[in-house]
């Protein structure tokens, strides 16, 4: 993004954001609709894409549909007002960035390239008549690109529902829940403890509770005299960049965070604010639960998976999900095991985007799709200047039918530079994605 400065950025793409208010990340979805008073919107008249979610999949999907052919028309179904960035979430957590300037407009996607977005809940799907149900009516489509997110597993921690959200925010849909706990950190007082937990893998983005470990640290052993961090990991160590969040977290944090392993959280008493692991109970003055996570909730109204599976099945080659016809499936709700060992990144999802893009194009004009590649970088603030990252570039494998690493690996070592490197990649992916 040649010549354009943060600053630029986000007055340009974010500028009614103060008047439209913040409400969230991409994700859940109201389900509650009688199809039966639907009436269909938008009549169909040519070659439509209708994409649901508009998150970092969606959103990229949307926008290359329309660079590789103008003539297909593309529909935006989503709920809330703004894109707000998970990535450099954490970051607002210990005041090193603002909600504001992490959050954006869709503005530039219709301007520029003539997309509608329809502001809408999806409420069901009939695949057969390809017909989107939303809250607004019935959408009709040829192709339809689905990046539903991710839910919470609710029912996994006795006594935790999303009504106790507010108590024990997750944060990891950013938006409200950012604020929250920011305020919650806030107001935390001196010598009083934080908790962290860690879902077990796969969970999306698999350093961002490291990170913000160290964002949360940060901000308490310059704010808070006393306080401690603990770090409840439900795996056996840290899930990724392992040697190096442990380096900094010796450095930095020797006396601020706690950290204990291989402990699951099993229940929560809103009343005492108190964690039940097994590991014995913890209690602080805030508790930030991160919960173990499946397939956003429509991927189950759909029909994408049964109720008894997690992550949504794909062919590898073009994300067509291998339930339904023409649905294709992006970013995190998708299975590992059919698209093969990517991380559920936000970078994985624009590249995801991208190849579903190229795929449905391709169909639509009676072509071959092209084989698909995919890239990631993930990095890590480890306080307020450094930052530490990984890597990999992935292709599909003829043998195995997965998309497969080619290469990649871990930062050396943190550094200020890779810090600067983490904000030119922030503001390059979200005019990518936005502009």
């Amino acid at each position: 993004m040649s010549g354009l400065s943060r600053r630029d950025f986000v007055k340009a793409s974010a500028a009614v954001i103060a008047a439209a208010g913040i409400s969230g990340c991409a994700g859940g979805l109201s389900l509650n609709i009688n199809k039966q008073q639907e009436q269909v919107i938008l009549p169909k008249s040519g070659k439509r894409v209708v994409v649901l979610g508009g998150g970092w999949g969606g959103l990229t999907a949307a926008k290359y549909i329309k660079l590789c052919d103008p003539s297909i028309e593309v529909v935006i179904v989503e709920r809330l007002d703004n894109f707000v960035s998970c990535p450099m979430s954490n970051l607002v957590l210990s005041g090193l960035r603002t909600i504001q300037e992490i959050t954006f407009t869709y503005d530039s996607l219709s301007k520029n390239y003539g997309i509608k977005i329809i502001k809408t809940e999806a409420t069901g799907l009939d695949a057969a008549a390809k017909q989107l149900h939303t809250a607004a009516g019935r959408i009709e489509y040829d192709k339809l690109i689905v990046s539903p997110g991710v839910e919470f597993m609710y029912e996994k921690i006795e006594g935790w529902s999303k009504s106790a959200e507010d108590v024990f925010p997750h944060a990891y849909k950013a938006g409200r829940q950012t604020i929250l706990l920011r305020e919650q950190l806030v107001n935390l007082k001196n010598g009083e403890n934080v908790l962290l937990t860690v879902p077990l893998a796969p969970y999306r983005c698999p350093p961002g509770p490291y990170e913000r470990a160290c964002q949360i640290a940060f901000y308490l052993k310059n704010n808070k005299k006393g306080s401690k961090l603990i770090v409840i990991d439900g795996n056996e160590d840290i899930a990724s960049k392992g040697k190096l969040f442990h380096a900094a977290w010796d450095d930095y944090y020797k006396d601020v965070i706690e950290y204990v392993p291989d402990t699951v959280v099993k229940g929560v008493d809103v009343k005492s604010r108190t964690v039940k692991t097994t590991n014995g109970d913890f209690r602080g003055g805030v508790a930030n639960i991160i919960p173990d996570m499946k397939a956003g909730l429509f991927a189950y109204k759909a029909g994408l998976l049964p109720e008894t599976e997690r992550w949504v099945k794909v062919n590898s080659f073009t994300l067509e999900s291998q339930a339904l016809k023409d649905v294709f499936v992006l970013g995190d709700s998708t299975h590992a095991g059919t698209v093969g060992p990517v991380p559920k990144s936000g970078f994985v999802a624009n590249s995801m985007g991208k190849v579903a893009a190229a795929a449905v194009v391709s169909q639509l004009n009676g072509r071959e799709p092209l084989k698909p590649n995919l890239v990631n970088t993930c990095y890590s603030m480890v306080n307020d200047r450094e930052a530490i990252f990984i890597s990999g570039v992935y292709d599909y494998d003829e043998s195995t039918k997965l998309i497969t690493s080619r290469g990649g690996g871990l930062s050396p070592a943190r550094s200020e530079l890779y810090a600067k490197h983490a904000d030119d990649w922030a503001l390059s992916i979200w005019s990518d994605i936005l502009t």
